[in-house]
């Protein structure tokens, strides 16, 4: 699947890529919009002095507690954490479907996967913040952060593993790993891609603090400033802060 952009099309590349591609001057777009469909089962029962009679049931659907999103707002931190950012607005994200689509490009062949893990983690709800660069020559492009909470600590760390895997399986750009000091479970990767020629540099940071699930993307230009002491220190900052028992 496609993205039309301005009288031509973007082909589908991985998430943090495809961001990039975005951030280089890509414009307005038209965001396609992604929907499960829930189907009822239909059983037959048959006794031996009774004709057949079929009957038709809808299956109760499970879902997992909602979140408190005011409550996750409140463990976002503070817009002028990291340098050179203006400030940005707070996305609620209530279903796996909600966040997975506004963190996957559209077309996306992880997308049904990835709504697979986070309910069956038993996702429970989100929050995003998108955060534009003051001044793109100098420092960041763009940072984004996003918690959502899970059925509970062991679930949160499932998806952090999981989502560094799928990350490192889905680009062919150079990536180098990285430590995040005091989170030794934390995900951390530095990843350097190369859109239409343009060079740009990626800071993933992904951790569970309790069965909160925290994401942290930083961008920035080639020769810009990344932030990455910053970052990964920001990250030390949250995990303390909120890594409680869950």
């Amino acid at each position: 699947m496609t993205r039309a952009r301005a009288g031509r099309t973007v082909p589908a590349v991985p998430r943090i890529v495809r961001l990039i591609a975005l951030l280089a001057g890509c414009g307005d777009e038209n965001v396609v919009q992604v929907t499960v469909t829930v189907r009822t089962g239909t059983t037959t029962a048959v006794t031996p002095t009774a004709p057949v009679t079929t009957v038709t049931t809808t299956a109760p659907v499970t879902t997992a507690p909602a979140a408190d999103l005011a409550d996750l707002r409140l463990r976002l931190p503070a817009q002028d954490s990291i340098p050179s950012l203006n400030s940005g607005s707070v996305e609620q994200k209530p279903t796996a479907q909600s966040m997975v689509d506004a963190l996957y490009s559209v077309g996306d062949p992880n997308i049904s996967a990835a709504v697979s893990r986070l309910t069956a983690g038993g996702y429970e709800g989100g929050v995003l913040r998108d955060q534009r660069g003051a001044n793109p020559a100098r420092g960041l492009t763009l940072m984004r952060i996003y918690i959502f909470r899970m059925r509970d600590r062991a679930a949160a760390q499932a998806e952090v593993d999981a989502a560094a895997a799928e990350l490192k399986a889905t680009t062919s750009a150079p990536i180098r790993d990285l430590q995040v000091p005091s989170v030794p479970t934390a995900k951390a990767m530095r990843i350097s891609p190369t859109v239409g020629g343009q060079r740009a540099e990626v800071l993933y940071v992904s951790f569970a603090a309790g069965r909160d699930l925290y994401g942290i993307q930083v961008f920035s230009r080639a020769d810009a400033k990344l932030y990455q002491p910053e970052v990964l220190e920001l990250a030390e900052s949250l995990h303390r802060a909120w890594n409680t028992t869950g």
